[in-house]
């Protein structure tokens, strides 16, 4: 086994996510928001709580970007990335994968990095989201994006 993978830049892309892309690139840009996408209850807290940033509280201020978009050539993604006024990462946890993915995409960048499971508030130690009830991650979820609005923003919901 290798110490480093390398990836590819894929001729694939997502019609959904270049319409959303190009939507954005039409206005001033915004602060992007990047998150874990990881599958345990970590990465879902960190998602669910990017997406809450992105799309509810700062929709005027911020553009979510896709893991995926990091990958692709046509480099929509990548180009509201280049253009954001500045870079918040959300990891779920302190493997930081969302933070070396974007910092291997683009090695200049100084993003904000958080670790949101030091901010989640769940009873001993769970994986699975299945082990907690959803109403719990997503109260978990939305504490989260409002710390962050008000220590990124200074603004509360």
């Amino acid at each position: 086994m290798t110490d480093t993978i390398h990836i590819e830049l894929s001729h694939q892309s997502c019609g959904a996510g270049l319409e959303y892309a190009r939507r954005q690139s039409a206005g001033p840009p915004k602060d992007a928001i990047l998150c874990c996408e990881g599958m345990c209850l970590k990465g879902e807290t960190a998602r669910r709580a990017a997406n809450f940033m992105g799309h509810r509280l700062l929709l005027e201020k911020t553009v979510r970007i896709c893991h995926g978009g990091l990958l692709e050539k046509s480099g929509r993604m990548r180009d509201l990335i280049k253009r954001a006024p500045k870079v918040l990462i959300l990891d779920g946890c302190g493997m930081a994968c969302c933070y070396r993915l974007t910092k291997a995409a683009f090695p200049e960048l100084k993003p904000e990095v958080v670790f949101t499971d030091k901010m989640s508030n769940y009873a001993g130690n769970p994986f699975g989201i299945d082990e907690v009830p959803e109403a719990e991650i997503s109260a978990n979820a939305q504490s989260i994006a409002a710390a962050l609005q008000d220590k990124f923003y200074g603004c509360c919901s």
